[in-house]
Order: structure tokens, then sequence, then C-alpha cells
């Protein structure tokens, strides 16, 4: 990712309604997962600017691993320890380290140049019975410039999600898709601007919004995540998966 994104990040990932939509769909999740666990040992596998892995926080131990130097230094910034700069195939910690590993919106990127690669590390560093989550993006039928600022490589339908899963040894649980509402406005979005902008540079979808605006784009974050306790959504903009490490670790 451009470190101007990085930097955009950090700036407004507390607020914003696309990051904090995508908290309100993990953490729901998470703590019907893992209920009171306060002594849990997380790995955030590409932790970012951090402000998921500091939320991590009250479920255990939560250690961070990414290429990024400036991603690092921004996790620094936000008071975050135990942060190692790694790629995603070769984490410095021992086989079966972790109870938790989570990979939010990592596996895209055209730096990960083989995604099973990252899913075997995962699975080579949880502990049996242990658990992945996931949240990556979904394929929506077009390629737009956000795709190119951000360096994304591929994109996701749910059953590659679960083949890719299943092929490293993982079970997988959950599956679904999230911020779905939203998508119709999306996918005409990205088509307009690939055709209004062609030809011009990258650029993120993701901007600093009035207080009003903001609000009303997360609002259906917050009927998506009630939805998901129930049922799995088929269509969305991304993907929100969680895999179990059989106690009996084996691979396909």
């Amino acid at each position: 990712m451009e470190a101007k994104e990085y930097r955009l990040m950090y700036s407004t990932e507390e607020c914003h309604w696309y990051f904090k939509g995508k908290r309100k769909i993990i953490f729901p999740q998470m703590e019907e997962l893992l209920g009171n666990s306060k002594n849990l040992k997380i790995l955030d596998i590409g932790c970012g600017t951090g402000i998921i892995m500091r939320e991590m926080q009250k479920y255990g131990t939560v250690f961070g691993i990414d290429i990024e130097m400036l991603a690092l230094q921004l996790c620094k910034k936000r008071g975050l320890l135990n942060l190692s700069k790694s790629s995603a195939v070769n984490a410095p910690f021992k086989d079966a380290s972790f109870d938790i590993v989570t990979i939010f919106d990592i596996l895209y990127h055209k730096a990960i140049k083989n995604d099973k690669d990252v899913l075997a590390e995962a699975f080579r560093i949880l502990k049996p019975n242990g658990t992945l989550v996931i949240t990556d993006s979904a394929d929506i039928g077009v390629k737009s410039r956000h795709d190119l600022a951000t360096h994304t490589r591929e994109r996701y339908t749910a059953k590659k999600m679960i083949n890719r899963l299943e092929a490293s040894g993982l079970k997988v649980t959950k599956i679904t898709h999230y911020n779905s509402i939203l998508l119709p406005f999306i996918y005409i979005m990205r088509r307009v601007d690939n055709a209004i902008n062609k030809g011009k540079p990258p650029a993120s979808d993701i901007k600093k919004t009035n207080k009003m605006l903001n609000s009303i784009l997360y609002f259906p974050f917050i009927i998506e995540s009630f939805i998901i306790k129930f049922f799995d959504i088929p269509f969305g903009v991304s993907i929100f998966c969680i895999a179990k490490k059989p106690s009996i670790a084996y691979r396909k």
C-alpha cells in the first residue's frame, strides 16, 4: 500500500464509516466466539496502523507483524507493543504459538505472491483448536482505481476463500459477505469513475467525509452486523471468515 494510504488510514480509521463498519462486523462475532476470554495469545498478521490490534487487547496479549516499517511506526504511535517487521509467510514465532490469528485485508495484496503460503503459515503458528479470523476483498465484478491504489492482486469469492483455507488444513466455520447494502452504489460509482477518469493515476475510495454522511454510510454496517448473527450474506464488497485448526493437525 502507498505510504499516503497508511497515513490516511491512521488519521481516519478511528471515525471513518468504512473502518468503523469493519470493526462493527468483526467484534460482535469475536465476542460470540471468545466470550469472556482474557488470557489468549493473539497475532495480527499485517497489523497495519494498529487500531484493530489495539481493540483485541481486551482478549489477551496481542502481537503484530507487518512488512512496512511505516505501519509499525504508526502502531507504536498508538502505544502498541509486541511489534515485529516480518513478512506474512515467515512469522518469527514457534509452531502452535497462538490461540487466535487474524488476517484483516491482507491476502488480496500484490505483495502476497501466494496466499496459500500465508494460510499455511497461519496454520503453522496456530495452536490445535486455534482460530483464524479473516476479512478480505470480495469479487464484485469490476477492477477500479481504488484497487490500483491499494495494490490489489485479486478479489475473492466465498468458494475461492473456502477452497484455499481447506487446502491449508483449516476448517471454515463461518463465511459471510458484508458491506452488502452499499454494494450497488459502490459498483456504479467505480464503473463511472473508471469511465470518467480512465488513464488517470490510482485513487483510493477512502476519503474524509462530513459527520452526517459518515453516519449515513456507517448505518448499513449496524444492520449487517445484526443480520450475520443469524444468516450468512451471499454478496457484498468484503468477506468475513472464521476458520479453525483441527485438534489433530492435518493438511490436504
